[in-house]
């Protein structure tokens, strides 16, 4: 079998504009803010603090949501 770089199956899947690592790490992210939005309207108050632990509450239960049971 052929050995090819890092990366490289991405490339020809994705037409070389998008790797397949990035749009992962993407949609994570952005489900990570849709958990967080409802938290932040509840309980930002302005605070950077806040602001953290809401983040850490988000990823938590996206992963939670991700456990298989």
């Amino acid at each position: 079998m052929k050995r090819h770089e890092f990366g490289y199956e991405e490339t020809k899947l994705s037409g070389g504009a998008v790797y397949a690592d990035g749009v992962k790490v993407s949609k994570q992210a952005k489900a990570v803010r849709q958990i967080a939005e409802p938290l932040m309207k509840k309980h930002w108050h302005d605070q950077v603090t806040n602001l953290h632990r809401i983040y850490r509450v988000a990823e938590y239960l996206y992963k939670r949501q991700r456990r298989n049971r």
